[in-house]
């Protein structure tokens, strides 16, 4: 038992706040792609010996759908493990619970972020973060990893991914992007609201390159083990979930009021995917996105 763990449960009852469920994680193309990479998570760490699993940790778990994902993948052997689920938001843990906490034996929420979180030194075989260390920047994420390496056990698996870098958007599909953007602020314009000026650009909205990633985990100390691609097929539906999300809409919409930007991209995707998308055999538009996937180990 982790210490201070049941006073941060507590915690997490007492400041219950609003959680803005993100549906797109529940889609077919979310699942599958986020499925396949979790899949070779498992396959490297079983290839390299893992035998056992004590600890595995979920960071920004969300939903609980990468939490989901990875027990269900693991080896009958490795199941035994405990797993923990980090969120800053508390209705987040909850319906991460409510999901979870049938199939899952060894369950712990913990509500804070990872960069505010003292792991006990040496805990973990396991740290995986799902689509969300884009949201920080270099010092946040420095500082998340150096928790993380810490609380690792020598030879301990960190892995993530990320489908905000360079190379996300495969080079045909910026015509979408750019489509979309111009028919969401056009939207914004007849609704009357004006976009405000602001220096710099959201996280989510830097897209560094493949290599950036590559050498942070390196930075911290981590040993580099596998870096791939994954490419999803997303459909109408699925960038329509996508563009509603706020943290995704406000980086493409940079400067518009966030509680409009939402409503204005996800209008916006019609149109767009209907003229630049390509079709699938069931006759359904679709946009390909690309998804990265690092696996570190500690030393």
């Amino acid at each position: 038992m982790w210490a201070g763990q049941e006073p941060r449960r507590e915690m997490m009852e007492e400041h219950i706040e609003d959680y803005n469920y993100e549906p797109f994680a529940d889609t077919e193309e979310y699942r599958k792609v986020n499925g396949d990479m979790t899949r070779s998570w498992i396959q490297i760490m079983v290839e390299r010996g893992v035998e056992s699993l004590d600890r595995f940790l979920d960071i920004a778990t969300g939903a609980g759908t990468m939490a989901q994902l990875f027990f269900e993948m693991l080896p009958a052997n490795l199941k035994e493990s405990a797993v923990f689920c980090l969120d800053q938001s508390a209705g987040a843990l909850k319906l991460a619970k409510s999901r979870l906490e049938k199939e899952i034996d060894k369950l712990t929420l913990i509500n804070s972020s990872i960069q505010e979180l003292d792991l006990p030194p040496k805990s973990l075989d396991v740290a995986i973060w799902g689509n969300g260390i884009h949201y920080l920047n270099e010092e946040e994420q420095l500082k998340s990893l150096e928790a993380i390496k810490k609380a690792l056990k020598p030879g301990g698996w960190f892995f993530f991914n990320t489908s905000f870098y360079d190379g996300a958007r495969p080079e045909e599909t910026i015509p979408f992007y750019r489509t979309q953007v111009r028919n969401a602020v056009q939207f914004l314009r007849k609704q009357g609201v004006k976009r405000v000026k602001i220096e710099g650009k959201a996280e989510a909205a830097k897209f560094h390159p493949r290599s950036y990633y590559e050498e942070l985990v390196g930075k911290v100390g981590f040993d580099l083990v596998d870096a791939q691609e994954f490419a999803a097929d997303l459909t109408k539906e699925a960038w329509e979930y996508i563009s509603s999300f706020q943290q995704y809409a406000a980086g493409a919409l940079h400067g518009y009021p966030d509680e409009a930007v939402s409503d204005a991209m996800k209008n916006a995707v019609e149109p767009a995917i209907l003229l630049h998308g390509e079709v699938n055999e069931d006759g359904d538009h679709f946009v390909t996105r690309k998804w990265l996937s690092i696996s570190a180990r500690r030393a």
